[in-house]
């Protein structure tokens, strides 16, 4: 490994001056007030949505004393045991099923302080205050999935390494094996993180070693079969002679660490190969997809390889770790496996968790790739991003520019792992809202940093207007740019009256003033210097967007929460369910006792309500194959609107009229399907198109009226309408 730092990749030292200064701290406190608000403020009032309501039910279980097992259907263990401690300590209910994911949500808005080393103090205080007006974020910190937390896990990792690039002191190695267990104990998508991170840092050491390595290969004049053999050979020999710490790059060790703590977990990637003429043969199962066993486990013979694989690659990465630097290493991976076994293990109640922790955690979500859950189309995360993360979008983009043409590190690594990560999760098979949130966190921290760098090179003092004249002129930037896009808005949205004059006048006069505006700031360019009134431009354009981002947010939080004409919402349960909730819970409040009731299960309409009516007693028959024998003993009833007709003739003497409720809506997803180059090309030019486009934009509407819905029939038995 290079025995040199590379200079390119140390960091800058950290600000002088005190640890807070008195702006730093009334920003943190003002943003980390105003996110705990945000996010805490009505919490419980929203339908629970279906994942949601599994998350809940379990972790109240749990807490219940029921035990847990860990299912990677509804991912890693973490969010169920830290649910279940919030249940035990504040009890349970839709606000407190909830608190973690504010909470987390939270406590990512005052994490970029632990960054100022690179971001700057400015730049840190950017980037906290644009992950605190987010609106993936604020939604999904309000929205019991563990995308937040892994958002958490993945900010404390990224940081945790550049501080040690920067510092190289071990602590940070710790920190992060512990966030690495953190991670794999939460969500799957964790494997997208690390092979992120270890990509760049591989990226990072193979061109400094590379000379060095080369040097010492010799292939000679052989077969293409024999030239690899010797380099395999040349690489093995090297790697046994050790690697002393002291002569390693600080970013060889982390990825040393990266690679040896993970690699056992990708063990279920040969799961891929099952089918392929390696497996095909022996007719081994190492990921089962066909439900006769737990989807993603071994079967039979399966479970040997599976094992032996295991325990290789955890021999490995042994071996790696001792070779690399035993003492730093075996501490590391304790911290590792410790917090690792304890979570897969539910506090070693539940020791199975580990088996399937190891293995079934990727190997059902490898199986499932195949089902490209929700089906969304490539382009999905660029048309959700420009509704929501339109200001991270724009500033990110920007900022790749910039730092593409500059000599600055970690500018080009923000760079690297917003683009990266954009690309794989576009790449993916399952595209679902949720996992915006993954894409959202590099682009806030890399727009962040570059506003920041760009309004720390304008030269403010040279703005005022003085006694030399023009020099300070370039101020006139700030109120230039919002008149220039206030003109174009009136002048493309134009409606025409009835004075044919006025229908002439009106146009020319709005065009006429956009183009004295741009002709002066040409001017100001010319003399001032292009780039300088770009970063000013970049102010007022932050400001405007910064308005429209929060807007967004408050709308799709508070307003439509669980109505999807928001894509964030994507698909919800409805407030009829909770409505419904209401009255049976008054009638059984009214009669002193629970109300019994009977919940056709017919495509998962048992969820929500086995969390809301976790303590009252309910059945879940399914009414899809064939009707009931006999008449439910129920007051109330259930029905999926399918099964309706078989049903209803059963109900006639018990029951009163049913009544529909909807079960869940959804977005209508017909509106951004099927888009081609050809349509967005005309669309570009077709005014009805951007009038559509910026009413759903700005109000939402369009969609309305079209939403989907799967409803059920309520029905209330006869003495239960007499007994309320």
């Amino acid at each position: 490994m290079a025995t040199e730092q590379m200079t390119d990749v140390a960091g800058p030292p950290a600000e002088g001056g005190p640890f807070f200064r008195w702006w730093e701290l009334a920003g943190y406190g003002s943003l980390l007030l105003a996110a705990i608000v945000m996010r805490l403020w009505d919490l419980g009032s929203r339908a629970m949505h279906h994942d949601e309501s599994l998350h809940a039910f379990y972790s109240w279980l749990l807490s219940e004393g029921s035990g847990y097992q860990h299912s990677p259907m509804m991912h890693g263990p973490f969010q169920f045991e830290a649910n279940a401690g919030i249940f035990v300590a504040f009890g349970d209910s839709d606000f407190t099923a909830r608190l973690l994911y504010a909470v987390a949500g939270t406590l990512l808005i005052g994490m970029p302080l632990l960054f100022r080393s690179r971001l700057g103090r400015g730049g840190a205080l950017l980037v906290a205050g644009l992950l605190a007006s987010s609106p993936t974020l604020l939604y999904f910190s309000r929205f019991a999935r563990n995308d937040i937390i892994m958002a958490v896990w993945t900010l404390g990792l990224v940081i945790s390494m550049w501080r040690y690039i920067d510092e190289g002191k071990n602590r940070y190695l710790y920190v992060s094996s512990a966030l690495l267990a953190l991670m794999f104990a939460t969500k799957e998508t964790s494997f997208i993180t690390t092979s992120i991170l270890g990509l760049f840092l591989a990226l990072t050491v193979i061109p400094a070693n590379w000379r060095r390595m080369r040097s010492r290969i010799v292939v000679g004049q052989v077969s293409p079969p024999a030239a690899l053999l010797r380099v395999a050979t040349s690489i093995w020999s090297e790697s046994r002679k050790g690697v002393d710490l002291s002569k390693v790059s600080r970013p060889a060790c982390f990825l040393v660490l990266l690679i040896t703590l993970t690699l056992p977990q990708g063990a279920a990637l040969a799961s891929l190969f099952q089918n392929s003429i390696l497996f095909r043969w022996s007719n081994l199962v190492l990921a089962s997809s066909d439900g006769a066993a737990p989807i993603g486990a071994p079967v039979g013979g399966g479970q040997v390889i599976a094992a032996v694989i295991v325990f290789v690659l955890l021999g490995l990465s042994v071996y790696w770790g001792a070779r690399w630097n035993w003492s730093i290493w075996w501490r590391s991976a304790l911290i590792f496996y410790v917090v690792w076994v304890l979570l897969y293990s539910t506090f070693f109640s539940n020791i199975g968790g580990v088996a399937s922790g190891v293995w079934q955690s990727l190997g059902y979500w490898t199986v499932q790739q195949g089902e490209a859950r929700g089906a969304q189309p490539w382009y999905y995360y660029f048309v959700i991003s420009s509704v929501y993360e339109f200001l991270p979008l724009l500033f990110g983009v920007a900022g790749a520019w910039y730092y593409a043409r500059r000599k600055d590190a970690f500018g080009k690594f923000l760079v690297y792992w917003a683009v990266a990560t954009f690309i794989l999760y576009t790449i993916a098979s399952e595209k679902m809202p949720w996992l915006l949130v993954n894409i959202t966190l590099p682009l806030i921290v890399l727009s962040g940093k570059f506003l920041a760098d760009i309004v720390r090179e304008i030269r403010w003092r040279e703005l005022i207007p003085n006694s030399s004249g023009w020099a300070g002129g370039s101020v006139m930037v700030l109120p230039g740019v919002p008149l220039l896009l206030l003109l174009l808005w009136r002048l493309a949205f134009f409606e025409p009256g009835r004075s044919r004059l006025s229908d002439v006048l009106i146009p020319l006069a709005l065009g006429g003033a956009a183009l004295i505006v741009v002709a002066l700031g040409v001017n100001l360019a010319r003399r001032t210097g292009l780039k300088e009134i770009a970063a000013l431009a970049a102010v007022p354009t932050l400001a405007i967007l910064l308005v429209l981002t929060l807007r967004a947010g408050w709308i799709a939080s508070y307003r439509n929460g669980d109505t999807p004409v928001e894509l964030l919402v994507y698909t919800q349960t409805t407030p009829d369910v909770t409505s419904l909730l209401d009255e049976i819970k008054s009638a059984g409040a009214a009669a002193g006792l629970d109300v019994p009731v009977t919940i056709d299960g017919t495509s998962g309409f048992s969820w929500p309500w086995a969390w809301y009516l976790r303590a009252t007693p309910v059945g879940y028959p399914a009414f899809d194959g064939s009707p009931p024998e006999q008449v439910p003993d129920a007051s109330v009833l259930l029905v999926h609107s399918q099964n309706r007709a078989n049903v209803e003739p059963l109900l006639a003497e018990g029951y009163e009229d049913g009544e529909r409720v909807r079960h869940r809506w959804w977005f209508p997803e017909e509106t951004y399907r099927g888009l081609t180059p050809r349509k967005v090309l005309s669309g570009l030019f077709d005014r009805g198109t951007w009038r559509d486009a910026v009413d759903y934009f700005l109000y939402r509407k369009g969609v309305e009226d079209r939403l989907g819905s799967e409803d059920a029939y309520r029905y209330y038995s006869k003495d239960f309408q007499d007994g309320s």
